[in-house]
């Protein structure tokens, strides 16, 4: 049985945020690979422009070239339509019948995750690493998983390396105000989105 880490997310752009979360959930919970899994539509992103897939994903191409254990799926954005967490655990399910799944996440997506579509038959079906966000109580994050632990029977580790303070927007505002990026996302990364003039005049 290999032990399967998969991290969602619209990428857009992958910054070191996720990777260094993905990457501590590898480390920290004894991953056998990480699995990064762009979004064709994100649920909760359906009313704001995402940047073509083409570019999403050779920005995460570009972002592992030098990380042993983290590959990507493109099986959310092969399969078009809104890319529901529940329907994809069960799709790596049956791929992987024998092997046990951990979704990476943040403690923002955490706190709410009864409320996403099929979220309650998500905690009984699937295990969770979680990273805290800067923003976040980890009082608040250590209640949260007691109570889902308890109601659904649910394993979620928080994981101890906290997420770093970067998001996407405000990668994207950056770049539009002509501000400098580096350090945030890979340096092959920023030379792609410059290169492809990505996010200007986007917003």
């Amino acid at each position: 049985m290999k032990r399967i880490g998969l991290m969602g997310g619209t990428f857009d752009p992958v910054h070191l945020g996720h990777l260094g979360i993905a990457l501590a959930a590898e480390r920290e919970n004894d991953l056998d690979k990480v699995i990064l899994m762009p979004a064709f539509i994100q649920p909760f992103k359906r009313d704001r422009y995402v940047t073509q897939d083409e570019f999403r994903l050779e920005m995460l191409n570009l972002s592992i070239l030098d990380k042993d254990g983290i590959e990507i799926s493109t099986w959310e954005l092969d399969k078009k339509g809104i890319s529901y967490t529940y329907d994809t655990i069960m799709h790596l399910r049956e791929e992987m019948p024998n092997d046990e799944i951990w979704f990476i996440m943040g403690s923002d997506s955490l706190l709410q995750i009864e409320t996403w579509h099929k979220g309650v038959e998500l905690l009984k079906n699937c295990s969770f690493l979680v990273g805290a966000r800067p923003e976040d109580s980890v009082d608040a994050i250590k209640e949260k998983i007691t109570y889902l632990t308890d109601k659904y029977q649910t394993k979620i580790k928080l994981l101890n390396e906290k997420m770093l303070p970067i998001n996407s927007t405000l990668i994207r505002e950056k770049i539009e105000k002509d501000e400098p990026i580096s350090g945030l996302v890979p340096p092959m990364v920023e030379d792609y989105i410059y290169a492809k003039g990505l996010y200007k005049g986007m917003e």
